[in-house]
């Protein structure tokens, strides 16, 4: 690099950091109003800051207020995100309403079986009385008078227990056999739990409740209507609580737990 070169870097650099004066006259007196002195790196810094600012400022106010409606192109995709997360929640609950809708009928061929309406006269709430018969001979009948089909013909390898909290009994069977429904009802639930792995629950007539858990898969969803004797689930060895294939039966009458082979027998 020639002297001449270094000379004209040198000069660059001091002009740069040379100091001006910014002088304010009267017009009319030439005198001196204000004046003040800066630099060219200064006055490049200053700006350069400014604009720095007014840009954080500007993001703030478009990403953190109402104005980023006023955006051409912001606006839309951010309505468009709440718009789909809105669909979703509206399709989950279409979904829930129909599957509610389902256990709602099957919950009325139960306790109206022979589907004829019910007729309420002004100021007397009569019941047919042919159904409100049907239903009372229903609640009265037990469960030793009831015609239950085994859910499946195997061994039991856990009787019923109550002192173990053992609700019902565990059914060896071979691999892949289907597992039944005892009598005709709804599916109250058909789901999947970490301890129970895949467990179905089925409402029948007079206040009896069948439950099959550890299934390896199920057949029926929640709200299905059931006949007696038709297959439900496929035996399987699925939770936690599971030490091998077979599937935990349990029978609930008015809300208590009942030996299942006081009414079944599975051989």
């Amino acid at each position: 690099m020639t002297s001449e070169t270094q000379e004209k870097k040198r000069n660059l650099q001091e002009k740069l950091y040379d100091k001006y004066r910014l002088v304010i006259l009267d017009d009319d007196t030439l005198g001196e109003i204000k004046s003040t002195r800066f630099s060219i790196i200064g006055f490049l810094s200053l700006v350069i800051g400014i604009s720095f600012l007014i840009s954080i400022l500007t993001y703030c106010l478009i990403s953190f207020t109402p104005l980023r409606y006023l955006v051409p192109g912001y606006a839309d995709i951010e309505n468009n995100k709440v718009y789909m997360e809105l669909n979703e929640k509206l399709d989950d609950l279409e979904v829930q309403l129909s599957e509610q809708r389902v256990y709602t009928n099957g919950l009325k061929n139960i306790l109206n079986p022979s589907g004829r309406k019910l007729n309420l006269e002004e100021g007397t709430p009569a019941i047919n009385n042919e159904v409100l018969l049907s239903q009372e001979n229903n609640n009265n009948i037990n469960l030793s008078e009831l015609y239950l089909m085994p859910p499946l013909k195997g061994s039991v390898s856990a009787p019923f227990n109550l002192q173990k909290n053992h609700l019902g009994v565990d059914l060896v069977a071979p691999k892949n056999t289907p597992v039944k429904s005892i009598l005709s009802g709804v599916v109250l639930n058909s789901d999947w739990s970490i301890k129970t792995g895949n467990t179905i629950s089925i409402q029948h007539n007079n206040d009896l409740v069948s439950v099959f858990k550890h299934n390896s898969k199920l057949l029926k969803k929640t709200g299905d209507v059931v006949k007696k004797g038709e297959a439900i689930a496929i035996i399987g060895n699925t939770g936690e609580l599971s030490t091998g294939p077979h599937v935990h039966f349990e029978m609930w009458n008015k809300g208590l737990a009942v030996d299942p082979e006081h009414y079944l027998k599975f051989n």
